[in-house]
C-alpha cells in the first residue's frame, strides 16, 4: 500500500459535495484571481479552505474579511511557514466534503472544472481524477498545454509526474486521508509522491479539456534545484520495488530537462548549460548539444523561441475554449484585488 501517515485526520460528515484546499504564501496580489474562479464553480456544492502559511503580506486579513461575507469560505492560518504539503494536510484535516481538490494560489480553474471531474469520477467509479491543462504566463496569455490520458496510471507515473499541477487533481476524501496526504519530508516532488499511493489504490479518470491555466511565472520559479533532484531521489528509492514489479525505469533525463528549462526561464545561464552538456554527454541525448551554447550565450531568446514552439502548438479548439473562460477572469482580476464584498456574490464569469 506504502501510505505514509503524516497527519491525524480528524473524521466528520461531509456537508459539501467538494472541498477545495488551497494554500497560500504572500500571494495577495494574485491570490484573489484563483478564489474567484474556485467560488464561481457551477452546480457543484464546495467549502473553499484556503491554509495562509505564514504570509506576512495582508492576506491573513483580507482572508478574513472574505471568510466573513461569504460562508464557504474557512481560513486556516500558521503563523510560521508549514511549506507546501503541510498547508494542505491541515486542509485536508479541515475538509467536510466527500471529495478534496487542490488549487494552486496563482492557478485557474475553468468553472465547470469541478462538475465536469464529478461526471467522470461517476460514470468511471475511480476514487480521484484530473484534467487537462493549458499553460499561461503572468498576463494570462496561453504558452503551452497538457493532454491527460485516464485509467491505470502507476507504470507511468512510476516512470515520470505526469500531473504538471496538483490544481487539476479531485481525490476521495477517504482515499486521502488512508494514504496519508502529502509528505512532509518531501521539499521537491511531494505532489508526485501522492499521486503514485493514489494510483495504487484506483485508476485515475481524466477530462481532457483545458479546464486548468497554470500559470508559468518567474516569480514561482525556484533556482535551487536540489530539492528537486533529491525528491526525485526519494521517490525512485521509495518505489523501487514497485517499478521493478511493472518493468519500469524513472526518467532522470526527462526530469533533468524539465530543470534545465526552469533554471534557462530564470536567467541561470550556467546551470542549464551544464544540464544540457550532461543531457547530451551521459544521456546519449545529443539533440541537447547546441542548446549548451544557446543557453549560455542567449538564455532570454532561447526561452522565448521554446514558449513560441509551445504556444504554436496548442490546439485552437482548446485556445477557443480557454478564452471563454479565461478573459473574464482577466477582466475581473482588478475588482477582487481590492474589494472582495463586491464579487463575492456576483455573477461575472457564469454568464
Amino acid at each position: 500500500m506504502n501510505a505514509a501517515p503524516h497527519t491525524a485526520w480528524a473524521r466528520g460528515a461531509g456537508t459539501s459535495d467538494v472541498t477545495v484546499v488551497v494554500p497560500t504564501h504572500n500571494r495577495r496580489l494574485i491570490l484573489p484571481q484563483a478564489i474567484l474562479a474556485i467560488l464561481h464553480q457551477r452546480d457543484v456544492s464546495i467549502e473553499l479552505v484556503v491554509v495562509d502559511d505564514g504570509s506576512s503580506d495582508g492576506t491573513g486579513p483580507w482572508l478574513d474579511q472574505l471568510a466573513a461575507a461569504d460562508q464557504r469560505v474557512k481560513v486556516v492560518h500558521h503563523a510560521v511557514p508549514h511549506f507546501i504539503s503541510g498547508a494542505r494536510n491541515a486542509g485536508i484535516a479541515r475538509a467536510t466534503g466527500r471529495w478534496i481538490a487542490f488549487c494552486d494560489d496563482d492557478d485557474l480553474w475553468a468553472p465547470d472544472k469541478l462538475a465536469a471531474q464529478l461526471a467522470a469520477l461517476r460514470a468511471s467509479g475511480a476514487r480521484w481524477a484530473c484534467t487537462g491543462v493549458v499553460v499561461v504566463d503572468e498576463g494570462l496569455r496561453i504558452i503551452g498545454h497538457h493532454h491527460v490520458e485516464g485509467g491505470d496510471m502507476l507504470p507511468a507515473l512510476l516512470a515520470s509526474n505526469r500531473i504538471p499541477t496538483g490544481s487539476t487533481v479531485i481525490a476521495e476524501r477517504d482515499l486521502l486521508r488512508d494514504v496519508g496526504g502529502f509528505d512532509p519530508a518531501l521539499r521537491g516532488s511531494e505532489d508526485w509522491d501522492l499521486w503514485i499511493r493514489l494510483a495504487q489504490h484506483s485508476p485515475v479518470a481524466a477530462v481532457d479539456r483545458p479546464l486548468i491555466a497554470y500559470r508559468l511565472g518567474r516569480q514561482s520559479l525556484s533556482m535551487n534545484v536540489s530539492p528537486m533532484r533529491a525528491g526525485r531521489l526519494a521517490i525512485v528509492k521509495r518505489y523501487a520495488v514497485l517499478a521493478a514489479a511493472h518493468g519500469v525505469v524513472s526518467d532522470e533525463a526527462g526530469h533533468e530537462r524539465y530543470l534545465a528549462r526552469q533554471l534557462l526561464r530564470g536567467g541561470a545561464r550556467r546551470q542549464a548549460a551544464s544540464i544540457f552538456a550532461a543531457l547530451a554527454f551521459r544521456h546519449g541525448r545529443w539533440r541537447e548539444l547546441p542548446r549548451v551554447a544557446a543557453a549560455l550565450i542567449a538564455p532570454r531568446l532561447m526561452d522565448r523561441i521554446g514558449q513560441a514552439r509551445a504556444a504554436t502548438a496548442v490546439p485552437a479548439s482548446w485556445r477557443r475554449e480557454t478564452e471563454l473562460w479565461l478573459r473574464p477572469i482577466r477582466e475581473a482580476a482588478g475588482m477582487a484585488s481590492h474589494r472582495p464584498e463586491a464579487w463575492i456574490t456576483s455573477r461575472e464569469l457564469e454568464a
